[in-house]
Protein backbone atom coordinates (compact mmCIF):
# COMPACT_ATOMS: atom_id res chain seq x y z
CA UNK A 1 0.00 0.00 0.00
CA UNK A 2 1.59 3.55 -0.93
CA UNK A 3 1.94 6.45 1.45
CA UNK A 4 -0.98 8.02 0.33
CA UNK A 5 -3.15 5.08 0.91
CA UNK A 6 -2.45 5.10 4.27
CA UNK A 7 -3.14 8.58 5.06
CA UNK A 8 -6.38 7.76 3.31
CA UNK A 9 -6.82 5.09 5.67
CA UNK A 10 -6.17 7.17 9.11
CA UNK A 11 -7.82 10.13 7.73
CA UNK A 12 -11.14 8.63 6.68
CA UNK A 13 -11.66 7.14 11.24
CA UNK A 14 -10.87 10.75 11.77
CA UNK A 15 -12.97 12.50 9.27
CA UNK A 16 -16.19 10.03 10.53
CA UNK A 17 -15.53 10.46 14.18
CA UNK A 18 -15.53 15.07 13.57
CA UNK A 19 -18.81 14.21 11.30
CA UNK A 20 -20.13 12.47 14.69
CA UNK A 21 -19.21 15.05 16.90
CA UNK A 22 -20.26 17.68 14.47
CA UNK A 23 -23.99 16.35 13.97
CA UNK A 24 -23.92 15.32 17.65
CA UNK A 25 -23.20 18.82 18.56
CA UNK A 26 -25.35 20.28 16.10
CA UNK A 27 -28.28 18.05 18.03
CA UNK A 28 -27.26 19.55 21.36
CA UNK A 29 -27.56 23.04 20.22
CA UNK A 30 -31.32 22.71 18.63
CA UNK A 31 -32.15 20.59 21.16
CA UNK A 32 -30.66 21.37 23.99
CA UNK A 33 -33.90 20.95 26.37
CA UNK A 34 -33.97 17.05 25.07
CA UNK A 35 -30.69 16.36 26.38
CA UNK A 36 -31.61 18.18 30.13
CA UNK A 37 -34.74 16.31 29.89
CA UNK A 38 -33.02 12.99 29.49
CA UNK A 39 -30.60 13.47 31.86
CA UNK A 40 -33.17 14.11 34.77
CA UNK A 41 -34.82 11.01 34.05
CA UNK A 42 -31.44 9.19 34.13
CA UNK A 43 -31.19 7.99 30.27
CA UNK A 44 -28.15 8.89 27.55
CA UNK A 45 -29.47 10.84 24.34
CA UNK A 46 -29.38 7.59 22.56
CA UNK A 47 -32.31 5.71 25.57
CA UNK A 48 -34.18 9.10 24.94
CA UNK A 49 -34.93 9.09 21.06
CA UNK A 50 -35.22 5.31 21.44
CA UNK A 51 -38.03 6.15 24.18
CA UNK A 52 -39.09 9.61 22.81
CA UNK A 53 -38.32 9.09 19.40
CA UNK A 54 -36.22 11.87 17.34
CA UNK A 55 -37.29 15.22 19.07
CA UNK A 56 -39.18 18.22 17.67
CA UNK A 57 -39.92 22.06 18.03
CA UNK A 58 -43.21 21.12 19.55
CA UNK A 59 -41.26 18.13 21.81
CA UNK A 60 -38.83 20.71 23.00
CA UNK A 61 -40.82 23.12 24.10
CA UNK A 62 -42.87 21.01 26.37
CA UNK A 63 -39.30 19.00 27.45
CA UNK A 64 -38.63 23.04 28.58
CA UNK A 65 -41.09 24.05 30.22
CA UNK A 66 -41.03 20.94 32.44
CA UNK A 67 -37.06 21.27 32.98
CA UNK A 68 -37.20 24.67 33.57
CA UNK A 69 -40.43 24.54 35.96
CA UNK A 70 -38.76 21.55 38.20
CA UNK A 71 -35.63 24.44 38.88
CA UNK A 72 -38.19 26.70 39.26
CA UNK A 73 -37.04 29.31 37.20
CA UNK A 74 -39.97 30.57 37.27
CA UNK A 75 -38.94 33.66 34.57
CA UNK A 76 -37.66 31.38 31.83
CA UNK A 77 -40.63 29.16 32.27
CA UNK A 78 -42.71 32.52 31.29
CA UNK A 79 -40.61 32.74 28.19
CA UNK A 80 -40.85 29.44 27.16
CA UNK A 81 -44.92 29.72 27.59
CA UNK A 82 -44.86 33.35 26.21
CA UNK A 83 -46.18 32.10 22.91
CA UNK A 84 -49.63 30.69 23.14
CA UNK A 85 -49.72 27.31 21.29
CA UNK A 86 -52.57 26.42 22.91
CA UNK A 87 -51.89 23.29 24.65
CA UNK A 88 -52.40 22.35 27.93
CA UNK A 89 -48.81 21.47 28.98
CA UNK A 90 -48.27 25.40 27.58
CA UNK A 91 -51.29 26.13 29.81
CA UNK A 92 -50.36 24.60 32.57
CA UNK A 93 -47.28 25.59 33.09
CA UNK A 94 -47.91 29.41 32.03
CA UNK A 95 -50.86 29.60 34.94
CA UNK A 96 -48.29 28.10 37.01
CA UNK A 97 -45.96 30.16 36.39
CA UNK A 98 -48.38 33.59 36.61
CA UNK A 99 -49.22 32.08 40.12
CA UNK A 100 -45.45 32.11 41.09
CA UNK A 101 -45.37 35.71 40.98
CA UNK A 102 -49.42 36.25 42.23
CA UNK A 103 -50.63 37.18 38.64
CA UNK A 104 -52.87 33.83 38.07
CA UNK A 105 -56.35 35.70 37.91
CA UNK A 106 -55.11 39.08 35.76
CA UNK A 107 -53.45 36.97 33.40
CA UNK A 108 -55.67 34.06 33.66
CA UNK A 109 -57.91 35.28 30.49
CA UNK A 110 -55.27 36.48 28.43
CA UNK A 111 -54.35 32.56 26.73
CA UNK A 112 -55.87 29.56 25.65
CA UNK A 113 -57.29 27.93 28.79
CA UNK A 114 -58.91 24.07 27.92
CA UNK A 115 -60.75 24.80 31.55
CA UNK A 116 -59.83 22.95 34.55
CA UNK A 117 -57.03 21.11 32.48
CA UNK A 118 -55.31 24.63 32.56
CA UNK A 119 -54.56 24.02 36.60
CA UNK A 120 -54.24 20.84 37.02
CA UNK A 121 -53.41 18.17 34.58
CA UNK A 122 -55.00 15.06 34.99
CA UNK A 123 -53.50 11.73 36.22
CA UNK A 124 -55.45 8.75 34.91
CA UNK A 125 -55.00 5.80 32.24
CA UNK A 126 -55.60 8.18 28.98
CA UNK A 127 -52.65 10.50 30.81
CA UNK A 128 -49.16 10.46 29.18
CA UNK A 129 -46.21 9.34 31.42
CA UNK A 130 -44.74 13.04 30.55
CA UNK A 131 -47.90 14.77 31.79
CA UNK A 132 -48.14 12.49 34.96
CA UNK A 133 -44.30 13.44 35.46
CA UNK A 134 -45.40 17.13 35.53
CA UNK A 135 -48.24 17.12 36.87
CA UNK A 136 -46.86 17.33 40.72
CA UNK A 137 -45.56 20.49 40.35
CA UNK A 138 -48.58 22.40 41.04
CA UNK A 139 -49.15 20.89 43.93
CA UNK A 140 -45.58 21.22 45.43
CA UNK A 141 -46.27 24.61 44.80
CA UNK A 142 -49.62 24.90 46.57
CA UNK A 143 -48.01 22.81 49.62
CA UNK A 144 -49.99 19.55 49.22
CA UNK A 145 -46.86 17.06 49.40
CA UNK A 146 -49.05 14.10 49.06
CA UNK A 147 -50.34 14.31 45.40
CA UNK A 148 -46.68 16.24 44.55
CA UNK A 149 -45.01 12.72 46.12
CA UNK A 150 -47.65 10.32 44.31
CA UNK A 151 -46.73 12.17 40.73
CA UNK A 152 -43.01 12.07 41.55
CA UNK A 153 -43.39 8.37 42.48
CA UNK A 154 -45.52 7.63 39.42
CA UNK A 155 -43.25 9.88 37.26
CA UNK A 156 -40.21 7.91 38.06
CA UNK A 157 -42.51 4.48 37.28
CA UNK A 158 -43.09 5.35 34.00
CA UNK A 159 -40.11 6.75 32.80
CA UNK A 160 -37.16 5.12 30.96
CA UNK A 161 -34.99 4.08 33.30
CA UNK A 162 -36.98 4.41 36.20
CA UNK A 163 -35.18 6.10 38.20
CA UNK A 164 -34.13 10.26 37.50
CA UNK A 165 -32.62 13.08 39.61
CA UNK A 166 -36.09 14.78 39.01
CA UNK A 167 -37.73 12.45 40.40
CA UNK A 168 -36.14 12.09 43.29
CA UNK A 169 -35.24 15.54 44.08
CA UNK A 170 -39.24 16.05 44.36
CA UNK A 171 -38.64 13.20 46.68
CA UNK A 172 -36.56 14.03 48.81
CA UNK A 173 -37.82 17.69 49.31
CA UNK A 174 -41.65 16.34 49.81
CA UNK A 175 -40.48 14.19 52.41
CA UNK A 176 -38.28 16.68 54.39
CA UNK A 177 -41.25 19.15 54.53
CA UNK A 178 -43.12 16.27 56.04
CA UNK A 179 -40.57 15.79 58.59
CA UNK A 180 -39.85 12.07 57.35
CA UNK A 181 -36.14 12.74 57.13
CA UNK A 182 -35.53 8.97 56.99
CA UNK A 183 -37.03 8.64 53.59
CA UNK A 184 -36.28 12.08 52.54
CA UNK A 185 -32.05 10.96 53.34
CA UNK A 186 -32.73 6.91 51.32
CA UNK A 187 -33.04 9.48 48.24
CA UNK A 188 -30.46 11.55 49.03
CA UNK A 189 -28.14 9.13 49.54
CA UNK A 190 -29.08 7.80 45.91
CA UNK A 191 -28.09 11.29 44.61
CA UNK A 192 -25.11 11.12 45.91
CA UNK A 193 -24.04 8.93 43.65
CA UNK A 194 -24.44 11.47 40.96
CA UNK A 195 -21.64 14.10 40.17
CA UNK A 196 -24.04 16.66 39.11
CA UNK A 197 -26.45 15.93 41.96
CA UNK A 198 -24.18 15.28 45.02
CA UNK A 199 -24.35 19.14 46.25
CA UNK A 200 -27.51 19.55 45.67
CA UNK A 201 -28.00 16.04 48.03
CA UNK A 202 -24.94 17.14 50.48
CA UNK A 203 -27.08 20.66 51.07
CA UNK A 204 -30.81 19.14 51.78
CA UNK A 205 -29.49 16.34 54.88
CA UNK A 206 -31.16 18.46 58.06
CA UNK A 207 -27.80 18.98 59.77
CA UNK A 208 -26.61 20.39 56.79
CA UNK A 209 -29.37 23.18 55.92
CA UNK A 210 -28.58 26.67 55.41
CA UNK A 211 -30.41 29.49 56.94
CA UNK A 212 -31.84 30.20 53.77
CA UNK A 213 -33.26 26.36 52.81
CA UNK A 214 -34.40 26.55 56.41
CA UNK A 215 -36.87 29.04 55.57
CA UNK A 216 -37.96 27.03 52.49
CA UNK A 217 -38.56 23.77 54.56
CA UNK A 218 -40.46 26.31 57.21
CA UNK A 219 -42.29 28.31 54.07
CA UNK A 220 -43.83 25.00 52.64
CA UNK A 221 -44.61 23.52 55.99
CA UNK A 222 -46.51 26.38 56.85
CA UNK A 223 -48.34 25.97 53.43
CA UNK A 224 -49.10 22.09 54.25
CA UNK A 225 -52.29 20.94 55.77
CA UNK A 226 -53.35 20.82 59.58
CA UNK A 227 -56.04 18.08 58.70
CA UNK A 228 -57.01 15.82 55.89
CA UNK A 229 -59.64 14.17 54.33
CA UNK A 230 -60.17 11.29 52.37
CA UNK A 231 -60.97 12.33 48.53
CA UNK A 232 -60.46 11.63 45.58
CA UNK A 233 -57.15 12.16 43.54
CA UNK A 234 -59.02 14.35 40.96
CA UNK A 235 -61.43 16.64 43.81
CA UNK A 236 -59.04 19.68 43.09
CA UNK A 237 -61.62 21.99 44.88
CA UNK A 238 -61.98 19.71 48.02
CA UNK A 239 -58.16 19.56 48.37
CA UNK A 240 -57.92 23.55 47.84
CA UNK A 241 -60.44 23.97 50.73
CA UNK A 242 -58.54 22.05 52.75
CA UNK A 243 -55.21 23.62 52.07
CA UNK A 244 -57.15 27.20 52.93
CA UNK A 245 -58.71 26.08 55.83
CA UNK A 246 -55.33 25.53 57.86
CA UNK A 247 -54.05 28.11 56.25
CA UNK A 248 -56.02 30.93 54.80
CA UNK A 249 -53.32 33.01 53.73
CA UNK A 250 -52.34 30.92 51.25
CA UNK A 251 -53.41 33.20 48.75
CA UNK A 252 -51.83 30.95 45.45
CA UNK A 253 -54.23 28.53 47.05
CA UNK A 254 -57.07 30.35 47.14
CA UNK A 255 -56.75 32.16 43.67
CA UNK A 256 -55.93 28.54 42.01
CA UNK A 257 -59.42 27.62 43.64
CA UNK A 258 -61.30 30.28 42.42
CA UNK A 259 -59.95 30.00 39.03
CA UNK A 260 -60.80 26.34 39.40
CA UNK A 261 -64.69 27.67 40.48
CA UNK A 262 -64.65 30.25 37.27
CA UNK A 263 -63.07 27.83 34.56
CA UNK A 264 -65.92 25.54 35.05
CA UNK A 265 -68.19 28.32 35.12
CA UNK A 266 -69.60 27.59 38.81
CA UNK A 267 -70.50 30.51 39.90
CA UNK A 268 -72.14 29.34 43.01
CA UNK A 269 -68.98 27.95 44.33
CA UNK A 270 -67.20 31.07 43.30
CA UNK A 271 -69.59 33.12 45.31
CA UNK A 272 -68.92 31.01 48.10
CA UNK A 273 -65.62 30.72 48.07
CA UNK A 274 -64.37 34.61 46.88
CA UNK A 275 -64.01 36.85 49.64
CA UNK A 276 -63.13 40.15 48.59
CA UNK A 277 -61.24 41.38 51.37
CA UNK A 278 -58.36 38.40 50.70
CA UNK A 279 -57.71 39.18 47.08
CA UNK A 280 -59.05 41.05 44.31
CA UNK A 281 -58.90 40.84 40.72
CA UNK A 282 -60.58 42.24 37.28
CA UNK A 283 -61.72 38.60 36.30
CA UNK A 284 -63.01 38.31 40.18
CA UNK A 285 -64.85 41.62 38.96
CA UNK A 286 -66.38 40.28 35.87
CA UNK A 287 -67.30 37.10 37.52
CA UNK A 288 -69.19 38.46 40.19
CA UNK A 289 -70.91 40.97 37.32
CA UNK A 290 -72.75 37.80 36.01
CA UNK A 291 -73.60 36.51 39.36
CA UNK A 292 -75.45 39.28 40.48
CA UNK A 293 -76.89 40.58 36.98
CA UNK A 294 -78.65 37.28 37.43
CA UNK A 295 -79.78 37.08 40.97
CA UNK A 296 -80.82 40.97 41.07
CA UNK A 297 -78.05 41.85 42.41
CA UNK A 298 -77.11 45.39 40.68
CA UNK A 299 -76.71 47.62 43.89
CA UNK A 300 -74.54 49.78 44.80
CA UNK A 301 -73.96 48.24 48.08
CA UNK A 302 -73.00 45.21 46.44
CA UNK A 303 -70.24 47.05 43.94
CA UNK A 304 -68.82 48.81 47.18
CA UNK A 305 -68.65 44.97 48.90
CA UNK A 306 -67.50 43.18 46.19
CA UNK A 307 -65.01 46.20 44.76
CA UNK A 308 -66.37 46.27 41.53
CA UNK A 309 -64.57 49.16 39.57
CA UNK A 310 -66.85 51.98 37.75
CA UNK A 311 -64.50 51.17 34.29
CA UNK A 312 -65.65 47.44 34.94
CA UNK A 313 -69.18 47.73 35.38
CA UNK A 314 -69.03 50.18 32.13
CA UNK A 315 -67.56 47.37 30.37
CA UNK A 316 -69.95 44.94 31.28
CA UNK A 317 -72.89 47.20 30.34
CA UNK A 318 -71.50 47.54 26.75
CA UNK A 319 -70.69 43.59 26.42
CA UNK A 320 -74.56 43.25 27.34
CA UNK A 321 -75.81 45.71 24.97
CA UNK A 322 -74.03 44.52 22.37
CA UNK A 323 -75.07 40.47 23.58
CA UNK A 324 -78.32 41.44 23.63
CA UNK A 325 -78.38 43.33 20.10
CA UNK A 326 -76.91 40.06 18.24
CA UNK A 327 -79.08 37.61 20.17
CA UNK A 328 -76.32 35.93 21.89
CA UNK A 329 -73.87 35.92 19.21
CA UNK A 330 -70.53 36.29 19.80
CA UNK A 331 -69.55 38.05 16.18
CA UNK A 332 -69.59 41.21 17.80
CA UNK A 333 -67.67 40.68 20.86
CA UNK A 334 -64.22 39.06 20.00
CA UNK A 335 -62.59 42.21 18.69
CA UNK A 336 -63.24 43.97 22.56
CA UNK A 337 -64.02 41.25 25.06
CA UNK A 338 -62.32 38.38 24.06
CA UNK A 339 -59.98 38.54 27.20
CA UNK A 340 -63.21 38.96 29.44
CA UNK A 341 -64.49 36.57 31.52
CA UNK A 342 -67.91 37.27 30.29
CA UNK A 343 -66.85 36.11 26.78
CA UNK A 344 -65.13 32.86 28.21
CA UNK A 345 -68.41 32.25 30.21
CA UNK A 346 -70.92 32.49 27.44
CA UNK A 347 -68.66 31.20 24.49
CA UNK A 348 -66.29 28.43 25.87
CA UNK A 349 -67.11 25.27 24.79
CA UNK A 350 -65.47 21.79 26.66
CA UNK A 351 -64.31 19.21 24.49
CA UNK A 352 -66.64 16.33 25.80
CA UNK A 353 -64.02 13.92 23.75
CA UNK A 354 -61.01 15.21 25.94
Amino acid sequence: MTRKGKRLLWITPVAAMLAVCLVQCAFLVRYPYFRKYAAQNGISLREARKAWGHPSKESEWAFGLAVEASRENWDKVSALAAQDRRAEIGTYYYNLSNAMKGQLADKLMDYYQPFERGLFLPVGERSTPFKIACAGDVWFALGYMPLAERDAMLGMLFSPAHTGPRYLRRLAETNLVTGDYEAASKYLRILLNSPDERQWALERFPDRWSPSYQLRIAEKRNLAPQFDLVHGMDQAQIILRILLSSNPTNKMALDYLLCYDLLTKDLDAFVGDYDPSLTSSRLYEEAMLIFLAAKGGMSQDNFAHYHISGPVLQRFNRFVTIYRQDNGAARNLTADFADSYWYYFYFAVKNEKD
